[in-house]
Order: C-alpha cells, then sequence, then structure tokens
C-alpha cells in the first residue's frame, strides 16, 4: 500500500504550537521530569527541560530551545544559554536547539562552543 508523505509547514504554527509539538515528541519518547516552562510565558532561555536516559550513559538534565523561526543565529542561542544558566539551579548537562530550519555545520559549531563557555563560567 503506497502511501503520500506530505510537508508540514512549521511557519504555520504559533510559538506556543511549536513548543506543545516539540514537548509532547519528548513526552512520546520517554524523556523524564519533563517541565514546558514557555506554556507560561517568563522562561528564562528555557522551553522546555527534562532529563534525557541513556541505557549504557548516565542521564542528562538538558533544556530544549524551540526556534521557530527562519535562521537560529548564534546571538540568539547564546543569548537563551546565558539566560538559562544564570537562574537557580539552571545549569544543565546539555543544551538543545530544535529548529524548523536548517542550520550550517559551521552555525552548529560555534554555537557548540557558546554553549562550552557558558556552561565553564558557571
Amino acid at each position: 500500500m503506497a502511501s503520500t508523505v506530505h510537508p508540514i509547514h512549521f511557519e504555520d504554527y504559533s510559538g506556543v504550537q511549536f513548543e506543545r509539538l516539540v514537548f509532547a515528541y519528548h513526552v512520546r519518547a520517554g524523556w523524564q521530569e519533563l517541565i514546558w516552562h514557555g506554556q507560561s510565558g517568563g522562561d528564562q532561555g528555557r522551553d522546555v527541560s527534562g532529563v534525557e536516559e541513556f541505557d549504557e550513559l548516565p542521564a542528562r538534565k538538558t533544556i530544549i530551545q524551540c526556534a521557530n523561526r527562519d535562521t537560529l543565529t548564534l546571538a540568539k542561542a547564546r543569548a537563551d544559554m546565558e539566560k538559562a544558566v544564570a537562574i537557580a539551579g539552571g545549569k544543565p548537562d546539555t543544551f538543545k536547539f530544535v529548529c524548523r530550519s536548517a542550520v550550517s555545520d559551521a552555525s552548529r559549531t560555534r554555537i557548540a562552543d557558546a554553549a562550552g563557555r557558558s556552561a565553564s563560567s558557571m
């Protein structure tokens, strides 16, 4: 039986709808201790946070940033990471950005470098 998969037009989703979709994905993927900070506003750089568990590795406290925009800029990523680590108990083991657009390898490297600097400054 053949089926057609149609593209999802994330640009038609509001910020809240996009965050809800990202949150629901992580719930279904089995993440633990999920909190959707963005649903009530004042998220302080954290849209969703949770614990990612692995069979062979230690669990990781993760902050998930939803970027439903044409481009994820280094400035946006850095500002969100800096806000998130500045709050009490905010320092995660890792950051995860969920974007509707493609992110170049060069941008990923710059954002990863900025994440390392944010974590080491605490």
